[in-house]
């Protein structure tokens, strides 16, 4: 496909930053939260990693979205594929926040309560449209502490859902629609004309969308070079020890000019470690 004709979707997390983290206009990002969380609140401040604008320069970071909203601290984080592995990194990513909440606060009871709400294509079937992940009991239902909490939103099932009639969940649905079915939202929703209006001005941007391209299409390297990693580990492991293993499959990679990062992803083994092995 021609990059011209190509459409970039919120469905991409540097899309979604660049709508929903402005700063000086935050209408779509409380309207988001508020009908995720089915509650009214009032934005203090973006705690987003960098201040992400509309421009070819906007880089990728750990979290996606981090908001202050009255006495919580909200982490949105966008999911675009499913894989082993993927809540673990999400679990980790509010954990931290939840640490850091820990040391700041003067006392245990003024901490801020911290939410993490996931937007995850990709899930199997046997997750369920809304899963609410809560720290309980599973014999008394109590609560081992009150202020953590992540929801997951799967976001096949609700495209299904829009798909068969039901436009309850319209405002996620929207997330990842292409141009012609950004035609056939309702009039009447600002939220949703906002949204629209957004996202296609956004692709109508010749620079952004070169820039979310070239991205695209390194994610696609890496993905490949991990794909190439795990299949001949798994030919490597029949002969070689799991450490000797991993090892190989760094220096293989390091031959093909892998980040040391991405490798220690692949593999398991420090960023030390690989650095020794160049």
């Amino acid at each position: 496909m021609d990059n011209k004709d190509k459409f970039f979707t919120a469905k991409n997390d540097n899309v979604f930053k660049a709508i929903f983290c402005n700063e000086n206009n935050t209408f779509l990002l409380k309207t988001l939260i508020e009908r995720c969380l089915k509650i009214k609140i009032e934005i203090i401040e973006i705690h987003a990693p960098e201040k992400i604008k509309e421009n070819i320069y906007a880089k990728g970071q750990i979290l996606d979205v981090l908001v202050k909203v009255d006495n919580r601290l909200i982490n949105i984080e966008v999911n675009s594929g499913f894989y082993d592995g993927v809540h673990r990194r999400n679990f980790g990513y509010a954990g931290s926040k939840y640490s850091e909440e820990v040391k700041i606060g003067e006392n245990y009871l003024d901490m801020n309560e911290v939410i993490q709400i996931n937007f995850t294509w990709g899930l199997p079937q046997k997750y369920s449209i809304l899963g609410e992940y809560l720290l309980v009991d599973k014999k008394t239902g109590i609560k081992f502490v009150d202020n953590f909490s992540i929801f997951e939103y799967n976001m096949d099932k609700i495209r299904e859902l829009w798909y068969s009639g039901d436009k309850e969940y319209e405002f996620l649905a929207i997330l990842d629609f292409n141009k012609e079915e950004l035609k056939k939202i309702g009039k009447g929703d600002k939220y949703m004309s906002e949204f629209k209006k957004k996202i296609e001005s956004l692709n109508d941007n010749r620079e952004y969308k070169e820039f979310l391209t070239a991205e695209e299409d390194m994610k696609k390297t890496n993905n490949t070079f991990k794909e190439i990693g795990r299949r001949e580990g798994l030919e490597d492991g029949k002969v070689l020890g799991i450490e000797e293993s991993k090892v190989e499959i760094a220096k293989k990679l390091l031959s093909k000019n892998m980040d040391i990062k991405e490798i220690a992803e692949v593999t398991g083994l420090s960023i030390e470690k690989i650095r020794d092995l160049k």
